[in-house]
């Protein structure tokens, strides 16, 4: 599947020649993920951008560690 381009190109800008880069859908797409994440991530639902930002890295961290749990366990018991 083929990724979707993240920003879209506008009209060259008068003197420079540079191309003006249109935010918009790189906010829209932004937003989006940070929604994704609110319903993913527990007690996510009011938080503010950087509260959730942290709670991603933890709950990351505890997914971590029930992996290694669940593995030494799988290990241990031979399933």
């Amino acid at each position: 599947m083929r990724r979707k381009a993240i920003l879209t190109v506008g009209r060259k800008k008068k003197g420079r020649g540079a191309l003006l880069v249109s935010r918009r859908p790189l906010q829209h797409m932004v937003l989006r993920r940070l929604r994704e994440l609110k319903k993913i991530v527990p007690d996510a639902q009011d938080a503010d951008v950087d509260a959730l930002l942290r709670r991603t890295a933890d709950y990351i961290c505890i997914l971590e560690l029930k992996v290694t749990v669940l593995r030494r366990l799988s290990t241990i018991y031979g399933v």
